[in-house]
């Protein structure tokens, strides 16, 4: 399910070659979220940015996904949509088999400088599976 599509960011242009696919992105400085975070000075939230990511993922594999294991989300450089708005989204999927996670590697850059390098794997969404918390 796309939640930030349109309204954090928009998908200006999408290439796969191979296992891996670049995303350029246009992140929308209008959006709300950023008046938050923060005020004086907005800078793009590590969870937005993870959520695109998994957005983009969805789109590769056609798939509604839930993120079930993150090895690794190094946030190296803050990205800050009034000074730049254009980033690349490049995703490589790893792993993508039946019945089992979809494992990636994804980060995002600007002019060759990496700002967030994300390596987690994805299950497909099943909105009939419910899991019950037990209050104890």
């Amino acid at each position: 399910m796309t939640m930030l599509l349109n309204y954090y960011y928009s998908i200006k242009n999408q290439q796969t070659v191979g296992m891996v696919t670049l995303f350029d992105v246009i992140l929308l400085p209008e959006c709300s979220v950023y008046e938050g975070h923060f005020p004086d000075r907005p800078v793009a939230p590590g969870v937005c940015n993870i959520q695109m990511i998994k957005e983009c993922v969805e789109r590769i594999t056609g798939k509604q996904l839930l993120l079930e294991y993150m090895a690794q989300c190094k946030f190296v450089n803050l990205i800050t949509p009034q000074q730049q708005q254009e980033w690349q989204v490049r995703i490589e999927i790893v792993e993508n088999q039946v019945d089992k996670p979809v494992k990636v590697i994804a980060v995002i850059s600007r002019d060759e400088t990496e700002y967030i390098v994300f390596k987690g794997e994805f299950v497909i969404f099943d909105p009939l599976l419910k899991r019950v918390k037990e209050d104890v």
